[in-house]
C-alpha cells in the first residue's frame, strides 16, 4: 500500500470534514499569533543592538559628577583608542520674555566616536558636511529650544554672561543614550564656551563623560583595564543604550506575551478535542483495515501523514497572517519602537512553524495512539481500547515543549509559568471535580424526570466525553476572562499610575529661606498640590557599625569571585535622603512601623530594593555622614515604593525630629495647570539658584506609549478571542455523533424534537454553568498572582467583570449547544441510525 498516495486520497476525500477544519484553523490561529509577537521582538532587539554604539556615542565610557582622570585618556591614546570628552548639565535659558530649561551639551574636539551629527544650517536647508564640536562662540540648537525661546539659525542667544550664535539645527544626534522620553531640548556647545559662564557655580549638577572607541578587541582589554579603577564611577557600555526603549518595551512585550500564551494554549485544547473527534470517528475504518490485514504502523503513519499534509497549508498560511499581523502591530507601537526596524530573522518565523507542528503532533497524536488498540473484532463487538500511557506522555511532552518555544519567543519565563501553572491547575480540577459530580448525578439521575433526566442522563451516559468538554469550555471560559476583563484591568492600572494630578513640573534647589515665597507663588499659579520637601546627600559610612557591602558583592567575594570593585559598589557613594513626619505617597508599607509624628526617636526608614542590596533589615543601624556631622539611625520600616508615579521618591527616610540641623535643600513636585507655565519662568528669573524641570512632555509620552500597547494588545487578543471560539466548536464536535445516534433512539422511541431540545440545553446548561464557575474563580486567582507576580501593579479581582463574564459563557453555551445540535434533531431516525 502505498502510504503518501492513501493518505492524500484520505485527505482529499474528507477535507471538509469539521473536526479537519477545525485542526486547521487552530494551526493558522496559533502559528500566526506566535510569528506576530516573536518577529516583532526580533526585529525590535535586533534594532536596539544593531544601534546601540550610535546611540551610546561610542563603544565605552566612563561618566561622574567629577572630571575623569587625565590617566584614562592617556592610556586609551597609548592603546590607540579615540577619546572625547563631555559635559553635560541642565540650564535654563532665557531670551527676552520667554524661558526653557535646557540640556547643555559641551563637547570637545572628536565628537561624535560614533554615528553622525545631523546640523542643518537652516529649516530644510543643506547638511552641515562633518558636524562635530561647534566653532568657538557658536552652537547648535534643537529646533524645540529655538520655537520655545522664539529664535532662528543665525540669532544670538543668552549664555550665561555672554551670548552664542545659533550656526546650526540639530536634526539628529547620536548620543542620546537612546532615551524615549526626553526631558528638555539640547544645546550642543563648544567645551571652551562654558567655561566663565557662571553656569557651573554652586548648586549646579553637572555629569561628565570620557568616551572611547575602537576595535572590539581592544574595547575589550581596555575595559578589563578600566573597571578596577572606576571605583565611585560609572562605566557606560552598549548595554546601558536604549533603556527607556527597552523597559516600555519589555512591559509591551508582557502584555503580548499574555494574549499570546493565551492564544497558543487554546489553539491546542481546540486541536486535541477536534484530533480526538478525528481519531473516533476513524475507529471502524482502523477495525475493517485491520481484518483486511492492514499492519498498525501502516495505519497510524497513513492518518499521521494526513494529518501532516495538513499541517504544511496551515503552518503557511499562518506565518502570512502572522507577518501581516506583525507590521500591523509595528503600527499601532508607533513610536515605542524604532523608526528603522530591521528586516525580520527567520527565527521568529520558524519558531511559530514549530509551535504550529507541536500543537499537532503533541494534542494530535494522543489521540491517534488509542488507535492502536483498536482490535479486528471492533466490527463486531464495537471493542475500543482505553487511553494508553503514551498518549499521556505525548500531552506533558507537548505541553513542555511549547511552553519552551512560548519562553523563547515571549521572553518572560515568569510570565509563562503562571499563566500556564494556573491554567493547568484549572484543568486538573475540572477533570477531578467533573468526574466527581458526574459520579453524583448518576446516583441521582433516577429521581429526576423529563428534560432534566434526559439532559443528565446524556453526560454520565458519556463520562470522559464530558468531562473532555467541561476542561474545553472551562479554559476557553477562563481564557477569555483574562483577556476580556483581566487583562483590561491591568492596563487600566498601568495607566493610573500616571493620574491627571500627576506632577508635570519639579523645582530642585530651593533654598531653606526661599521656601514659604516659593510655596506662595506656586500656589498663585494653580499648583494646589504644591509642597516642599527636604533633600539631603549625605554618605553612607557603616551598617550595624561595619563598612556597608552590597550584598551580591559580598557573596562575590565569599565565593573569591570579586575582580575588583564595582562602580556602583563605593561605600562612600552619594546618597540623598529626606525626612518626613507622615508615611509617604506612592510607597506601600511591608515590616514595621512608621513613627508617630511626635516621636524624636532616631528611627529610618528604608525602601525594600535599598534593603535588599545592602542586607538590612528592621532593628539594624545606619550611620550616615553629612560633611563632617555623622548621625546613627534605626531602621523601623521597610517599604516599597512606586519610582513610576512621577513622585519624589527616596531609599532613605529619616524621622525629622532627629535629623538636627543637617545641611540641606528643598524640592518641589506638583501638577500646574495648562497655560501657567510663563510664572515659573518668572519664578526662577527672580531666583537663578533655583533648576527647574518640565516633565508635562515626558508625562503625555508616557500616557501615549500605555495608549498604544493597549490597542496592541487589543488586536493580538483577536487571535486569541478566535482560539476561544473554535474550542467551543471542537467541543460541540467531540460528541456530534454520539449525539445524533442518541436523538434518532429516543424519536425511535417516541420522543418529540421540543423534548429533546430541552434536554440539550439542560445538558449544556449544567456543563456551562460548571464551566463558568470553575472559569470566574481561576481567571480572579490568576489574574491576582500574575499582576503581584509579573506585573507587580496592586490589581484587585474585577468582580463584576468576571461575573457578567461568567453569566454571559452560560449563555454562550446554551447558544452554542442549541446551535450545534439543531440539524441533528431534524436528522431523520432512520438516517442517523444507519451512519451510526
Amino acid at each position: 500500500m502505498n502510504l503518501l498516495r492513501h493518505a492524500w486520497r484520505a485527505l482529499r476525500r474528507e477535507a471538509l470534514a469539521g473536526d479537519l477544519l477545525t485542526v486547521f484553523a487552530a494551526l493558522v490561529l496559533g502559528v500566526a499569533v506566535m510569528t506576530a509577537v516573536g518577529t516583532l521582538v526580533n526585529r525590535v532587539n535586533l534594532a536596539l543592538t544593531g544601534s546601540a554604539a550610535e546611540m551610546l556615542g561610542g563603544d565605552l565610557g566612563v561618566g561622574s559628577r567629577n572630571e575623569p582622570p587625565a590617566a584614562f585618556a592617556e592610556e586609551a591614546q597609548r592603546r590607540g583608542l579615540a577619546h572625547t570628552r563631555i559635559a553635560g548639565f541642565g540650564s535654563v535659558l532665557f531670551q527676552g520674555d520667554a524661558s526653557q530649561m535646557a540640556s547643555i551639551k559641551a563637547v570637545e574636539a572628536g565628537y561624535p566616536l560614533r554615528g553622525s551629527l545631523r546640523v542643518r544650517a537652516t529649516p530644510g536647508g543643506a547638511l552641515i558636511e562633518r558636524a562635530g564640536m561647534p566653532p568657538k562662540g557658536q552652537a547648535y540648537a534643537d529646533p524645540r529650544l529655538l520655537q520655545a525661546l522664539g529664535l532662528k539659525a543665525g540669532d544670538d542667544l543668552e549664555f550665561g554672561a555672554g551670548t552664542l550664535r545659533i550656526a546650526g539645527i540639530i536634526e539628529a544626534e547620536p548620543d542620546t543614550g537612546g532615551d524615549l522620553l526626553t526631558l528638555s531640548p539640547t544645546l550642543l556647545v563648544n567645551r571652551a564656551d562654558v567655561d566663565g559662564t557662571g553656569l557651573l557655580g554652586p548648586g549646579s549638577r553637572i555629569n561628565y563623560r570620557l568616551m572611547f572607541a575602537g576595535e572590539p578587541a581592544q574595547i575589550g582589554a581596555f575595559r578589563q583595564w578600566l573597571l578596577p579603577q572606576t571605583k565611585g564611577m560609572r562605566v557606560l557600555s552598549v548595554d546601558d543604550t536604549q533603556r527607556g526603549v527597552r523597559q516600555a518595551f519589555d512591559l509591551a512585550g508582557r502584555f503580548l506575551g499574555l494574549s499570546a500564551l493565551l492564544a497558543v494554549l487554546l489553539a491546542g485544547v481546540a486541536t486535541a478535542l477536534a484530533a480526538n473527534r478525528f481519531a473516533l470517528r476513524r475507529i471502524d475504518q482502523v477495525a475493517v483495515l485491520r481484518c483486511l490485514g492492514a499492519r498498525q504502523r501502516d495505519i497510524l503513519l497513513g492518518l499521521a501523514l494526513q494529518l501532516l499534509m495538513l499541517a504544511v497549508p496551515a503552518c503557511a498560511v499562518g506565518i502570512a497572517l502572522g507577518m501581516a499581523a506583525q507590521e500591523g502591530l509595528v503600527q499601532v507601537l508607533g513610536s515605542l519602537v524604532p523608526q528603522r526596524l530591521p528586516l525580520p530573522e527567520a527565527t521568529p518565523a520558524l519558531t511559530g512553524a514549530g509551535i504550529g507542528l507541536l500543537l499537532l503532533f503533541g494534542f494530535g497524536l494522543p489521540p491517534l495512539l488509542r488507535l492502536r488498540g483498536v482490535p479486528p473484532m471492533r466490527v463486531l463487538n464495537r471493542s475500543f481500547a482505553a487511553l494508553p500511557p503514551a498518549s499521556l506522555l505525548a500531552y506533558v511532552a507537548a505541553l513542555g515543549a511549547s511552553l519552551l518555544l512560548a519562553v523563547q519567543v515571549t521572553g518572560d519565563l515568569k510570565l509563562a509559568l503562571w499563566v500556564l501553572g494556573g491554567l493547568a491547575a484549572l484543568a486538573l480540577a475540572a477533570g477531578v471535580l467533573g468526574f466527581v459530580l458526574l459520579q453524583v448525578l448518576r446516583g441521582l439521575q433516577h429521581r429526576l424526570h423529563g428534560n432534566w433526566r434526559l439532559g443528565l442522563a446524556a453526560l454520565t451516559r458519556r463520562r470522559l466525553l464530558a468531562v473532555m468538554q467541561l476542561v474545553g469550555l472551562s479554559l476557553s471560559l477562563c481564557a477569555l476572562l483574562l483577556l476580556a476583563v483581566t487583562g483590561p484591568g491591568l492596563l487600566q492600572q498601568w495607566r493610573e499610575r500616571l493620574p491627571a494630578d500627576t506632577p508635570n513640573y519639579f523645582l530642585i534647589n530651593i533654598q531653606p529661606e526661599q521656601r514659604d515665597s516659593v510655596l506662595a507663588t506656586l500656589r498663585g499659579l494653580g499648583a494646589d498640590d504644591a509642597s516642599i520637601e527636604p533633600m539631603a546627600t549625605g554618605r553612607l559610612i557603616a551598617i550595624n557599625g561595619k563598612p556597608p557591602l552590597r550584598v551580591d558583592q559580598a557573596a562575590a567575594e565569599g565565593n573569591g569571585a570579586n575582580n575588583g570593585p564595582r562602580e556602583d559598589d563605593d561605600e562612600n557613594r552619594p546618597l540623598n535622603f529626606s525626612w518626613r513626619s507622615t508615611f509617604p505617597p506612592a510607597n506601600a508599607l511591608l515590616e514595621g512601623r512608621f513613627w508617630q509624628a511626635g516621636s524624636s526617636a532616631a528611627e529610618a526608614s528604608v525602601e525594600t530594593g535599598w534593603a535588599r542590596r545592602y542586607g538590612a533589615h528592621l532593628g539594624d543601624r545606619i550611620t550616615i555622614a553629612v560633611g563632617e556631622q555623622q548621625r546613627e539611625f534605626t531602621v523601623t520600616s521597610i517599604r516599597k515604593a512606586d519610582w513610576n508615579t512621577f513622585r519624589p521618591n527616596f531609599f532613605v527616610l529619616l524621622n525629622p525630629n532627629a535629623v538636627g540641623d543637617t545641611p540641606h535643600n528643598l524640592l518641589s513636585a506638583f501638577h500646574l495647570p495648562a497655560g501657567q507655565a510663563a510664572g515659573l519662568g518668572e519664578l526662577v528669573r527672580a531666583q537663578p539658584n533655583l533648576s527647574l524641570l518640565d516633565v508635562d512632555a515626558v508625562i503625555s509620552q508616557v500616557r501615549d506609549v500605555m495608549n498604544r500597547v493597549a490597542q496592541a494588545v487589543q488586536l493580538v487578543m483577536v487571535f486569541s478571542l478566535l482560539a476561544g471560539v473554535l474550542v467551543l466548536l471542537a467541543a460541540l464536535q467531540a460528541t456530534a455523533g454520539e449525539r445524533r445516534y442518541d436523538s434518532a433512539v429516543l424519536r425511535t422511541l417516541g420522543a418529540t424534537r421540543r423534548q429533546l431540545r430541552g434536554a440539550v440545553l439542560v445538558e449544556f446548561g449544567a456543563l456551562g454553568t460548571l464551566a463558568a464557575t470553575l472559569a470566574v474563580g481561576a481567571a480572579a486567582a490568576i489574574g491576582l498572582l500574575v499582576s503581584q507576580k509579573v506585573f507587580e501593579l496592586p490589581l484587585l479581582p474585577p468582580w463584576p467583570g468576571l461575573l457578567l463574564g461568567g453569566v454571559l459563557g452560560i449563555g454562550l453555551s446554551l447558544l452554542a449547544g442549541w446551535w450545534g445540535t439543531r440539524r441533528i434533531l431534524h436528522t431523520p431516525p432512520a438516517l442517523a441510525l444507519r451512519e451510526a
